[in-house]
């Protein structure tokens, strides 16, 4: 016998994520816009999906992105718990730590940045250069063992402590890992209503995978809505990433009290566009980016959803994705890290040789 799945209205879900504390941030809703120039360069009509594209790039706030929608709620997190000071810790060219940067600054907190030693330290220029910019502190980790990352925070959280203030630990606060899921639940909302209004429905949902491809998936499945979330992983094998997915969508789904829960039937999981690992470009991606950037005029980053995108026109040149489908694009924004890559992406033009 068929297991009958319970499902909520768009509007009960809304209400239920209304419970939690929230400051409004992020410019909304974002635009939905449609993609035809670049589903023309991947095919006829006849043979190719429809694409659009939700441009979580444009939530405002220091360049955008998909975690300002996260930061409504880990904010509103933040004040509730008295904090004056957040903890990030992560790569110069994070897009995570610039934007707790700026909603520092904005909400007139402070905020650490341990800052992880990568190939993209110098020189200072796209997300670091922002950082610097909006009065970040940081604190350079000397080296990217774990243990070291820890002992940094350790001796941080400690010292605000110890000087009277109120550290909130971004990497260790349980609510603060599940944020951007209940952002995404009320982002998928959002994009079903504007589909509504262009008479359109979406069969596939594409996205570089993290916090808010879980909230997507798990809205999905609360509101019995027909699409399939298309994870793509930027770094991690499928079976970390999927893990990581349901984690975070069910420990959202118990915080809220959702008649639902995901399991791995429920996402698709893709970590075949990573390239090398985390951070280094791909060739398929930068493919990816100068084709969207000149049919669309759309800018994608390469890092995040250069190899995103690259996953969906593979898909769609594959025949996975077919004529009838609908497929979104969600653009989490990023942009400042082209700035750092610019070296990889002149090569991939043909524009100069790269010297190492």
């Amino acid at each position: 016998m068929a297991t009958t799945i319970e499902t909520m209205t768009r509007d009960a879900l809304v209400e239920r994520v209304g419970r939690l504390p929230r400051v409004r941030i992020a410019a909304l809703p974002t635009p939905l816009e449609e993609m035809p120039r670049l589903r023309a360069a991947l095919g006829p009509d006849s043979s190719s999906p429809r694409l659009f594209v939700k441009r979580d790039d444009l939530t405002g706030l220091a360049f955008g992105g998909n975690k300002v929608r996260h930061l409504e709620f880990r904010v509103a997190d933040v004040l509730a718990k008295g904090a004056d000071t957040m903890i990030v810790t992560n790569v110069a060219q994070s897009n995570h730590a610039r934007l707790h940067t700026a909603v520092a600054a904005k909400f007139g907190l402070t905020n650490y940045i341990i800052k992880i030693p990568s190939k993209k330290d110098q020189p200072i220029q796209g997300n670091l250069l922002l950082d610097h910019i909006m009065g970040a502190r940081i604190i350079e980790a000397e080296s990217d063992d774990p243990a070291a990352i820890t002992r940094h925070l350790d001796d941080l959280i400690a010292r605000l402590h110890a000087d009277g203030h109120v550290p909130y630990a971004v990497p260790r606060d349980q609510f603060s890992k599940i944020a951007g899921t209940c952002a995404y639940l009320l982002a998928a909302v959002e994009i079903l209503g504007q589909l509504d209004i262009l008479g359109a429905s979406v069969t596939h949902i594409v996205m570089a995978s993290g916090t808010s491809t879980a909230g997507l998936a798990l809205a999905g499945k609360v509101l019995g809505a027909s699409y399939r979330v298309h994870a793509v992983s930027v770094g991690g094998s499928r079976e970390m990433i999927e893990a990581q997915m349901l984690g975070y969508a069910n420990s959202a789904a118990e915080l809220l009290d959702l008649p639902v829960r995901l399991t791995a039937a429920d996402v698709t999981v893709h970590d075949d566009y990573v390239g090398e690992r985390y951070g280094v470009v791909t060739a398929a991606g930068l493919e990816a980016l100068r084709l969207t950037a000149r049919t669309e005029g759309l800018i994608l980053d390469p890092v995040y959803t250069a190899k995103a995108m690259s996953g969906l026109i593979d898909r769609v040149r594959r025949g996975a994705f077919k004529a009838g489908d609908t497929v979104l694009f969600v653009h989490s924004g990023g942009l400042p890290i082209t700035f750092a890559y610019g070296e990889e992406i002149m090569e991939s033009l043909g524009g100069i040789a790269r010297s190492d």
